[in-house]
């Protein structure tokens, strides 16, 4: 009985250990198809927004807001992004944080991702 307990607070262990650099960098990748809106907080800031499939591209309109202005006191900030299909961009969102989208090779999906830290700095 003592050995499986061992056993598994070593496997536990072994899992806590490889899983916090990550965290420390990024979370999870959301993908979404045209149309499909997305709303992600990165830093102070919020960005709501949807895709449309252009020829060779995702044509991705994104607002930026402050994520704690539920009342909308300052007005959001409209992008327009063209991302090559296999591209990538980042918009800043301050203390080396990023919102990082990428269109797909097919220019059919778009993955998002905030970035943070080491990560970021390596363009990963």
């Amino acid at each position: 009985m003592k050995m499986d307990h061992l056993i598994l607070s070593g496997w536990a262990s072994i899992t806590l250990a490889v899983a916090a650099p990550h965290n420390e960098r990024s979370s999870a990748v959301s993908g979404y198809k045209p149309m499909a809106g997305f709303n992600h907080v990165v830093g102070d800031y919020r960005y709501v927004g949807y895709f449309l499939a252009g020829p060779d591209r995702c044509d991705v309109t994104v607002f930026q807001l402050l994520a704690d202005d539920d009342q909308l006191g300052v007005p959001p900030v409209r992008m327009a992004l063209q991302v090559a299909a296999g591209g990538r961009s980042e918009i800043d969102a301050g203390t080396g944080a990023a919102l990082a989208i990428a269109c797909t090779s097919d220019a059919d999906a778009i993955k998002i991702a905030p970035q943070f830290g080491k990560l970021r700095a390596a363009r990963l």
